[in-house]
């Protein structure tokens, strides 16, 4: 797996895991609400994190999680790998008092600081309440800043159509190559959405409206986008197949809107057929506001007067590299389906 949005590795892996719903990613999603359930099985369970190279790490907290909203550790061990796995510390989860038990809910391991690639909580039979192991969160520190797998400034944004579909297709998401401009892909593209009433997919078109994703602070809104004929679109790609890295100012993403969020993320939406008229460079908008409608400027279809190839490109953008850059697709796909479980 990788994280932190470009390609920084993250290795994720467990001993077993109770369902699909409870897989190990849930230990670095940011959300403490989600856990990792081990399968019930009578026999040690772990969770083991690897960066892939040694990083600095200064402190370790995990958060103990529940299954069926009951508690199931009683302690657990921190091991580092060095050549074989070693003991570093032993962690008490639960402590008895008088006729009842007291059980810790964050527990933060000062490492004093130490250079190391992998780690994991091991949890011996024993430790196990009722046979089943969980953790809800593993949080790991180099000072204040927190290594994460999934970045905290994606986790409020909702989709740019509602109820939309996420692409089936590897070919519509980022580092998918695009032969007709000798370029790849950085965003995914949206075919499809269903409506409040039903799950059956409904075709985007150009009446489909586009909305904000979070807040923020609009940098680009092409009011001024002129669409090309087909000779012209054509001379364009075949340019552009051995010039990919040339300027393009109004290129094959059509009529865009750029939204600066903050905070080194920045979304855009492509090949839109209008925006709205008040949408204009400058303006404040709020995230689930309409800035336009889906279409197919700066496609083939557009340039031939016709109306297919309708749909949202949209992309990401964070500290100056978008979404999914030198990750796997299956990566990708997982990150996408973060930001969106729980959009409205």
């Amino acid at each position: 797996m990788t994280g932190h949005n470009t390609a920084r590795k993250i290795y994720l892996r467990s001993s077993s895991v109770y369902s699909v719903n409870h897989r190990v990613i849930k230990v670095m999603d940011v959300d403490r609400d989600s856990c990792w359930i081990s399968d019930g099985a009578a026999a040690p369970q772990w969770v083991s994190i690897d960066f892939g190279s040694k990083r600095l790490i200064t402190s370790i907290a995990v958060y103990p999680g529940r299954k069926d909203n009951y508690r199931t550790l009683k302690y657990f061990k921190l091991q580092f790998l060095k050549g074989d796995w070693f003991d570093y510390a032993t962690i008490q989860i639960r402590k008895k008092s008088f006729f009842s038990y007291s059980y810790r809910d964050r527990i933060e391991i000062d490492l004093a600081g130490v250079d190391a690639s992998t780690f994991r909580i091991y949890i011996p039979a024993d430790a196990m309440i009722d046979r089943y192991a969980s953790i809800a969160e593993i949080e790991t520190f180099i000072g204040p800043s927190k290594i994460t797998f999934f970045d905290d400034r994606l986790k409020d944004l909702c989709l740019p159509i509602r109820n939309a579909y996420l692409p089936a297709e590897d070919y519509c998401y980022p580092n998918a190559l695009r032969a007709y401009r000798g370029g790849r892909h950085s965003g995914i593209d949206i075919y499809s959405y269903h409506t409040d009433d039903s799950y059956d997919p409904v075709p985007v078109s150009d009446t489909t409206p586009v909305y904000a994703v979070g807040g923020g602070v609009i940098i680009r809104a092409d009011h001024d986008y002129v669409p090309t004929n087909i000779g012209e679109w054509k001379e364009r790609s075949a340019y552009y197949q051995t010039h990919p890295s040339t300027f393009m100012r109004h290129s094959f993403g059509g009529r865009e809107v750029w939204i600066d969020h903050g905070n080194g993320v920045v979304t855009t939406y492509n090949h839109l057929s209008g925006i709205d008229r008040c949408v204009r460079k400058g303006r404040r908008v709020s995230k689930g506001e309409r800035i336009g409608v889906a279409g197919n400027s700066g496609l083939s279809g557009e340039a031939e007067g016709k109306r297919y190839g309708i749909h949202l490109h949209f992309e990401i953008w964070i500290d100056g590299n978008y979404l999914g850059y030198g990750m796997a697709i299956q990566d990708i796909r997982k990150y996408f389906k973060w930001i969106f479980s729980k959009a409205r």
